[in-house]
């Protein structure tokens, strides 16, 4: 299998080399943009395609789908034809291809290999991406890992007990291995600062590009340019704002329904019953909702961030029920202080919603009747999507 891919990989690489080379320009890319000489390269290259004619959504949050179908592609979209390993990977996909392509070849990491749930539409974070483009290396017998660099890393930020609170631990020795033993000593991937590298933050298409380009030239030796091809809507998927012009954290349009499945991803991360991690506080100040980042509190933000990002919060008192949409905070005073629900879906007479119960534990499938909620004190409601 391996030297197949790489036969293949390198017939394509011979194709790039003797293409007309071109230059990549987009209006999203300004050339002080820390990314752009990586952003030309890739693009200049056929490796990574922009997002329309003059964009390349570099701030654009990439998925798992995205990830593996970009390896695939990078390899050169070699021929598969086994089933789809996966039940959440509808057969057909635009992205099942590249899923199938990198399950075959142990592309994704461990956890994603020996469970039949993929969650493709679920944002990548940096240490995962890592470990895939890492597993890619290897699989072209490419990949040179150097264990004491592990040791001598500066960085802060990769610590066991960050990667098992978020929900990330089974995935901690690979991302140790790649992230630090291999990425960092090739100069593939960099530290965010002096002391971190951001293991646990969403990789956006910017940092991809980088990284790709890095990998192309520390590792493979670097590629020549190629001639633009017309842009392909199905390679590199980027969000098409609805009429509200926002997207969800993890890229797509700002609606309900994904909005639903951006929080309902969680579930696998904290399933009912089991403690998410605290005190969580939203990453965006503005106009934070709670000062307290505990309890109900911080599962509410969590949720909420998962699937609105950074986008600010607004409050409604006695909220009129047509008002309330899925992934908004509802909330109303206890006698001891209050609490707060995130809704998962609207009926015409009740809520179904997540929310924290006793020590921290993230519950689902809790149902909340509309006359009930509206005889309670401090009925309120706070919401993220744009007015």
């Amino acid at each position: 299998m391996k030297k197949r891919i790489w036969s293949v990989f390198l017939s394509v690489a011979l194709s790039l080399s003797l293409a007309v080379p071109a230059s990549a320009a987009y209006r999203d890319v300004p050339a002080g943009h820390w990314a752009a000489d990586d952003i030309r390269y890739v693009t200049e290259r056929g490796l990574f395609n922009g997002t329309g004619p003059d964009t390349f959504g570099p701030s654009t949050k990439m998925s798992r789908a995205m990830l593996a179908t970009v390896l695939y592609r990078y390899a050169g979209s070699p021929a598969v034809n086994e089933a789809v390993p996966y039940v959440d990977v509808t057969a057909g996909a635009w992205y099942m291809p590249g899923v199938i392509w990198a399950y075959q070849n142990g592309v994704f990491p461990s956890v994603n290999l020996s469970r039949t749930l993929l969650y493709p539409e679920e944002n990548v974070r940096r240490a995962e991406f890592c470990v895939m483009l890492y597993n890619f290396a290897k699989a072209l017998d490419k990949a040179n890992a150097d264990p004491a660099a592990v040791e001598r890393t500066p960085f802060t930020d990769m610590e066991w007990d960050r990667f098992s609170m978020s929900g990330f631990g089974p995935i901690y020795n690979e991302a140790e291995e790649a992230m630090l033993g291999w990425a960092w000593p090739m100069g593939i991937m960099e530290g965010t600062s002096a002391t971190t590298i951001n293991p646990l933050g969403t990789i956006t298409r910017a940092e991809v590009a980088a990284m790709l380009a890095r990998f192309d030239r520390n590792v493979l030796g670097g590629t020549e340019p190629t001639a633009p091809t017309p842009p392909d809507p199905g390679l590199d998927p980027s969000p098409v704002p609805t009429d509200n012009g926002h997207t969800t954290t993890d890229g797509k349009p700002l609606t309900e329904e994904n909005v639903r499945a951006a929080i309902v991803a969680l579930k696998e991360l904290y399933p009912d019953g089991t403690v998410y991690p605290t005190p969580y506080c939203s990453s965006n100040p503005l106009y934070r909702p709670y000062g307290n980042c505990d309890a109900c509190a911080g599962w509410a933000m969590l949720c909420s961030d998962a699937a609105f990002g950074t986008l600010p919060w607004r409050r409604q008192t006695d909220p009129v029920w047509s008002d309330i949409r899925v992934g908004d905070l509802i909330e109303y005073d206890t006698s001891s202080s209050g609490h707060v629900v995130v809704v998962v879906d609207k009926m015409d007479e009740y809520i179904k919603v997540t929310e924290s119960g006793t020590h921290n534990k993230a519950l689902w499938g809790g149902q909340y009747f509309k006359w009930w909620l509206e005889e309670q004190p401090g009925y309120a409601l706070r919401t993220r999507y744009p007015e």
